[in-house]
């Protein structure tokens, strides 16, 4: 299985007026991390907005992000990553196989990417399958099956530390992902499977 490991970070929260600036993506093919990419984009224009509560948490001013390639050079390098990981050759001699999407509370990742690529003239359904690994469920799981004691909340950053996990970049899309990659590890080790 081909996953694809994806973390954003936005200039707010609603795809209707607001957009993903940094887009981070660790492809982990049969188990194995072949690769990592992380791309910036300024998608600021007349509908896409900056929000100041999103700049509060991700550490980015209006003005950094205009300063940002634009979308439409940066889309088609996403796309083009995305093709690529999608084609990788296989042990068994076939060539395509599409994305199974993993991240931390994934659904808002995949819409922001999602709005990017549509924007573009990309169709999401060209590059991943239907199947999600979301390790907040995985997350939730754990709690349930008594794998994680109770925490104060199952943010990425408090369920990385209680696990061990180095996290100490919050907020920059590639060490989100990273961080994510490896609570999955810590829990698929308790017994919590991820998909």
């Amino acid at each position: 299985m081909r996953f694809l490991w994806l973390d954003t970070e936005t200039t707010g929260l609603e795809i209707t007026d607001s957009a993903a600036f940094e887009v981070a993506m660790i492809l982990v093919d049969n188990g194995k991390f072949f690769c990592d990419r992380c791309f910036f984009l300024n998608p600021l224009s007349e509908t896409i907005k900056y929000h100041e509560e999103a700049g509060k948490v991700h550490g980015y001013s209006e003005e950094d992000i205009k300063c940002l390639p634009p979308e439409s050079e940066q889309v088609p390098k996403i796309a083009d990553f995305l093709e690529k990981a999608r084609e990788l050759w296989k042990t068994d001699g076939s060539q395509t196989e599409k994305l199974i999407l993993a991240g931390y509370n994934v659904g808002f990742d995949k819409k922001h990417l999602n709005a990017l690529l549509e924007r573009n003239g990309y169709k999401w359904e060209d590059y991943f399958s239907d199947i999600e690994a979301d390790v907040f469920v995985q997350v939730k799981k754990a709690g349930m099956q008594k794998a994680l004691p109770y925490l104060p909340d199952r943010k990425l950053g408090t369920v990385a530390k209680h696990l061990g996990v180095t996290l100490d970049n919050a907020h920059d899309a590639l060490a989100d992902i990273k961080a994510t990659r490896q609570v999955a590890a810590k829990l698929h080790q308790l017994g919590v499977s991820l998909v």
